[in-house]
């Protein structure tokens, strides 16, 4: 990975901006059945296609105070916790569904166990550091929250931390085409928001319309000096989507693709003044991803097509389902009912006024 680069100024509008919210509050109403409707999708099995696993909607902090009771009201708190993950922008007023497919979660397995395994190798050793790297943990998507309320919460792709530490300092994020744009926001979230603790952003970007372009961009913090000779703390891009899969398939052995770490990005810097050597190198090459994405790839392809193993008896003449309680019952009725609700506001949310659609599409 190349040296950091001089601080540079981010240019106005080079993150995306949220879509001009409806004028009425009758259309702004309808964003949360949206969500509903679309967890709601998620839990009964519906597939999703490459691309569609990261779902934008225009929120504002009222009305994501106001998510929580909505989607218990529903029954849909549980899956929504414990099977998706969610960022909130509170700057941007954006709420973002993550809907992560076999594809993407096996691929970051492959990427995490590695790291894993040469922390686990120092940790073996007689190095200085060897305590460190053994106490550092895969934290996986749980929820990251920052004490500034212009920071919102996050559960990344994947994390690592140290017990001791109040923030990972090294969060991977993979992506696909919708989410790919919101990744230098992510950075900007994660370095920001934790007062740089978080010392490394890494982004895994996959193509899957009409290329199959894969690449890394990574990011940093990095204290410079503005206009006004203040000191102030950005999220600096270092590495800029290096490719390691070109357009048609093919490995592309780049350098700079590779995932470059020194031990110490996993931890704040305050563990400096408690291990004195933390600069071993940690690093995952361009031909490991690509050998971790095609692997990937054909097991997701196995599932499609339903060609995994499986086992070659059925020794039963049928199969018993657990009885339902009456309690249960009734939460079925009412979750039809917020079905047919949900089902109302999505179709009042398509007829929106032709402002609000013409300031959405000039975001995409």
């Amino acid at each position: 990975m190349s040296a950091p680069l001089p601080l540079q100024t981010t240019p106005t509008g080079s993150f995306t901006s949220p879509p001009t919210p409806p004028a009425t509050e009758e259309k702004s109403s309808t964003i949360i059945p949206q969500i509903l409707a679309a967890v709601r999708r998620h839990r009964d099995g519906h597939s999703l296609s490459a691309g569609k696993h990261w779902l934008r909607f225009p929120l504002d902090v009222y009305e994501y105070g106001d998510l929580e009771s909505q989607l218990r009201k529903v029954n849909l708190w549980d899956h929504y916790e414990h099977k998706l993950r969610h960022d909130y922008f509170p700057s941007a007023n954006i709420f973002v569904l993550r809907m992560p497919g076999s594809l993407h979660e096996s691929f970051l397995s492959y990427i995490t166990k590695d790291f894993l395994r040469q922390l686990d190798i120092i940790a073996q050793s007689d190095s200085p550091s060897a305590v460190f790297a053994g106490d550092i943990e895969n934290s996986a998507s749980a929820e990251i929250n920052f004490e500034d309320p212009e920071y919102g919460p996050h559960q990344p792709d994947a994390s690592f931390q140290h017990p001791e530490a109040q923030y990972p300092g090294v969060i991977l994020e993979l992506s696909y085409s919708q989410k790919k744009r919101d990744l230098p926001r992510l950075a900007n979230e994660y370095i920001l928001g934790s007062d740089a603790d978080i010392r490394v952003v890494i982004g895994i970007d996959v193509e899957y319309k009409g290329s199959k372009k894969a690449s890394v961009s990574i990011w940093h913090p990095q204290i410079g000096v503005n206009d006004m000779g203040e000191k102030e703390l950005v999220a600096l891009q270092t590495v800029t989507d290096q490719l390691f899969r070109d357009d048609v398939g093919n490995l592309v052995s780049d350098p700079q693709a590779i995932l470059q770490l020194r031990l110490e990005d996993f931890g704040t810097e305050a563990f400096g003044a408690k291990f004195t050597d933390l600069t071993q190198s940690i690093h995952i090459s361009a031909e490991s991803l690509f050998h971790f994405l095609e692997r990937a790839e054909a097991k997701a392809r196995r599932l499609k097509q339903k060609e995994g193993l499986v086992r070659s008896t059925k020794p039963w003449v049928r199969k018993r389902r657990r009885d339902s309680t009456p309690p249960e019952q009734l939460d079925s009725d009412r979750e039809g009912i917020y079905a047919e609700q949900e089902q109302r506001a999505a179709k009042k949310a398509m007829k929106d006024d032709g402002s609000y659609k013409a300031s959405s599409s000039k975001q995409k």
